[in-house]
């Protein structure tokens, strides 16, 4: 399999973790029987909410 094919989406999708429908990503980690792609969409899930965090935290004037 090309890598390409792969990687590239998923890299363009984490791009912009502002684009990226978070509850979508919590509901089909609570809802999905599958444990492997539960522990995917978790991940993906942790990921997009520390992207945001660094945004939030990296802004001038924010203060904890």
């Amino acid at each position: 399999m090309d890598e390409k094919k792969v990687l590239k989406p998923i890299d363009e999708m984490l791009a912009d973790p502002w684009q990226i429908d978070i509850q979508e990503l919590f509901e089909a980690s609570v809802n999905e029987p599958d444990e492997i792609k539960r522990n995917l969409y978790d991940s993906l899930y942790t990921y997009v909410l520390q992207k945001r965090q660094e945004d939030i935290i990296s802004r001038p004037g924010f203060v904890i």
